[in-house]
């Protein structure tokens, strides 16, 4: 099975390509995606010796995250789909997170709770067992988090930069931070999540995915008086 992966959720560009059991990636902190993403495929893909085509299917985390970088991962996503009619799978931009802690402990099944910085004093936040969801995302304020966190009854581990920017709020009691490696989301996550999808045929449809946002835009339409003679 050949899968090309990319999220764009943070500043943290990630692309992986999984080719049968080989796994190629690519990542990189960037101030706009718009920048290199494209060219993060392009050297994939080179590097494999493989065109978009010859892909069963392209996989991109949808979020939440970052506006700009969600609209700028699945426009890219999709026209890559258009282009060489291929699938699209859209998945959390979450779950890696998850699935990276249970990686680091995978015969502990340990409860994880993936948290990204979601601007304005808020965090996008899901808790996961053993890399799978336990609660749909969702956006609320650290300490209510905190609060939440402190009511658990067994430990908990945190990854994401969400997790890294409200430590000293949220690290406490029941809860701790995962290790170094699980804060960055990693896009071959993504792929080898998507592959049970991939062999079902269970695709997503181009026109109708967007983004999980989990808030209005800031964007609003300038307000233009009504004419009066």
């Amino acid at each position: 099975m050949r899968l090309l992966a990319l999220d764009t959720a943070t500043r943290h560009a990630t692309v992986a390509l999984l080719d049968g059991e080989a796994l190629r990636e690519r990542e990189r902190e960037v101030t706009t995606h718009s920048e290199g993403l494209l060219s993060l495929v392009d050297e994939l893909l080179a590097e494999a010796g493989l065109a978009v085509a010859a892909l069963d299917a392209i996989v991109c985390g949808l979020g939440p995250g970052s506006f700009t970088g969600l609209r700028i991962g699945l426009a890219t996503a999709k026209g890559l789909c258009l282009a060489a009619r291929r699938p699209l799978v859209g998945l959390s931009s979450l779950q890696p997170l998850a699935a990276a802690v249970a990686e680091a402990f995978p015969r502990e099944q340990r409860l994880c709770c993936a948290v990204l910085d979601a601007r304005r004093g808020e965090v996008f936040v899901a808790r996961y067992r053993d890399g799978s969801a336990l609660e749909p995302e969702r956006l609320c304020r650290p300490e209510t988090l905190a609060a939440e966190l402190a009511a658990e009854t067994e430990p908990i581990l945190l990854a994401g930069d969400g997790a890294l920017l409200y430590r000293e709020l949220l690290a406490r009691g029941p809860a701790s931070l995962a290790p170094e490696g699980c804060h960055p989301i990693h896009a071959r996550y993504l792929a080898h999540a998507a592959r049970a999808r991939v062999e079902a045929g269970s695709f997503d449809e181009l026109a109708s995915l967007v983004p999980r946002y989990l808030r209005a835009s800031d964007a609003r339409l300038p307000e233009v008086p009504l004419w009066r003679d």
